[in-house]
């Protein structure tokens, strides 16, 4: 029995995508045996999650990122085309859906599933999008990866920087498409990240909503009737994508959404025998069991201060992703405690101005983002420094300066006599003392350089102002 088994799990990992059983999802399907199952994990007082027969699975809210349930979420598993949602997220942030690629030489050559690119061919960039997500083509995710960064392997360090400046651990790219490697890898858990990351494109999930597809800038022989590679999409009609991939090494993949009463939720299964089952039945045991809770700020609202700007605050919302996901069975008595902070103009719209603490009693603290509900425009002076005791500081620094400069001043003009304070004062720019560049005469005229009897063109020195006959010196008086 033992060798009948292991002889049916080879054949099994054997069948290419074309010939695995596709009738599960019909009626009376028979259900597969236990013994090949995999019970995920799921939150404590929610149902448990159907078993499923792929090796790792996932499920996650796609709005607020949380995680209903895993099945081995941080084993390292091969990703097959679900590593091409990596390069469709970066063409889709660096490129224009209506821009022109020339098909390289390079991504010409790249084989298996492909739409058979000529080098030299143009193609708009929205053509091979829809080409590398709905028939899986290796040669459009190699020419939009060409485009970006010269070559396939400079644009494998792009893959790589990005999947770290999303805060995956457990993943590390060696090409563009998904063909076998053995340093290729990744996670369920860093997939479902990557999906959420690919769902939140527009242009991206319009695309692998599409059951059928034609490319107008190939030729009809070449793009001509696209089917979804994601037969998900054909069965389900609230499977809204994403993504599906296949390799001998990886087995079937696939990449999941769905949306139920404006919920959007996310699921990625690898290596399974039946990856279109497995993945619908975690999706709507997710929409069974969970609810979308959206908090609420009351009637009094939250502002965030607001420096240097044309109005002193800001309206203060949360966030469009700060949502619960609760089990059906879990009351909703969430408190918020508002943390706004203050910001400097100009304050854009929907920036970050602080975070809201959700807490409940036997749950660990979650933190949402507060964003502004609105702009506020800069004045264009200083912005004043921010802090209490900071401000009363600098301001009792600049009064004893003030003050001491004063008392100064006013000791020294003490020591001149008050006949002679005039002279000691000299007028207006006279070098730091008032003086307005040369002595005064007595017709109220300023000697011109050259008189007194010095010759033309020699520089005139002024000597120190003192009187005819020198006065006694008064007393000093006590600063």
């Amino acid at each position: 029995m033992t060798a009948l088994l292991a002889v049916g799990l080879t054949a099994a990992l054997a069948t290419p995508p074309s010939l695995t059983p596709a009738n599960s999802l019909a009626a009376g399907a028979a259900k597969p045996p236990e013994a090949l199952t995999h019970p995920p994990s799921g939150p404590a007082g929610t149902p448990s999650p159907p078993a499923i027969r792929g090796q790792a699975a996932v499920l996650m809210d796609a709005l607020s990122g949380q995680v209903l349930c895993t099945l081995n979420p941080d084993r390292r598993m091969f990703p097959a085309s679900l590593t091409k949602m990596m390069t469709l997220i970066l063409a889709a942030e660096r490129l224009k859906p209506d821009q022109v690629v020339t098909v390289s030489a390079e991504a010409a050559k790249v084989g298996e599933t492909s739409l058979n690119l000529k080098a030299g061919q143009q193609v708009t960039v929205r053509d091979l999008l829809t080409g590398a997500i709905l028939k899986s083509a290796n040669d459009a995710a190699a020419a939009l990866a060409c485009q970006m960064a010269g070559s396939q392997a400079a644009f494998v360090k792009l893959m790589n920087k990005r999947a770290v400046q999303l805060g995956l651990k457990g993943t590390h790219f060696c090409n563009a498409h998904g063909l076998h490697d053995a340093d290729h890898y990744t996670t369920a858990a860093d997939l479902t990240a990557i999906a959420r990351c690919f769902w939140q494109h527009p242009v991206l999930r319009q695309i692998a909503a599409l059951k059928q597809a034609d490319l107008p800038s190939l030729p009809p022989a070449q793009a001509h009737g696209l089917w979804n590679h994601n037969r998900l999409i054909g069965r389900w009609n609230e499977c809204t994508g994403l993504k599906a991939g296949y390799t001998k090494q990886a087995g079937n993949c696939l990449a999941a959404s769905a949306r139920r009463g404006g919920w959007d939720l996310i699921c990625v299964v690898l290596n399974s025998k039946d990856v279109w089952d497995d993945s619908k039945s975690l999706l709507e045991w997710g929409f069974a069991n969970f609810r979308k809770v959206t908090p609420k700020l009351g009637a009094g609202g939250c502002q965030a201060r607001v420096w240097g700007g044309e109005q002193e605050t800001v309206e203060a919302a949360l966030a469009p992703d700060a949502v619960f996901v609760l089990p059906r069975t879990v009351p909703d008595n969430w408190q918020l405690q508002l943390y706004p902070q203050d910001q400097q103009a100009p304050v854009r719209r929907g920036q970050t101005v602080g975070y809201a603490l959700a807490r409940r009693a036997g749950q660990p603290d979650r933190r949402l983002p507060l964003v502004a509900a609105g702009a506020v425009a800069a004045q264009g002076q200083p912005l004043p420094v921010k802090g209490g005791l900071w401000t009363l500081l600098l301001m009792s620094g600049a009064v004893l300066l003030y003050g001491t400069a004063a008392k100064t001043i006013g000791a020294r003009r003490a020591r001149v006599p008050t006949g002679q304070r005039a002279t000691y004062n000299g007028g207006p720019g006279d070098g730091g003392r008032g003086g307005g560049g040369g002595p005064l005469r007595a017709s109220g005229r300023r000697a011109q350089p050259g008189a007194g009897g010095r010759a033309p063109g020699t520089p005139y020195r002024r000597s120190p102002l003192r009187p005819a006959k020198q006065a006694p010196r008064p007393p000093d008086r006590s600063a």
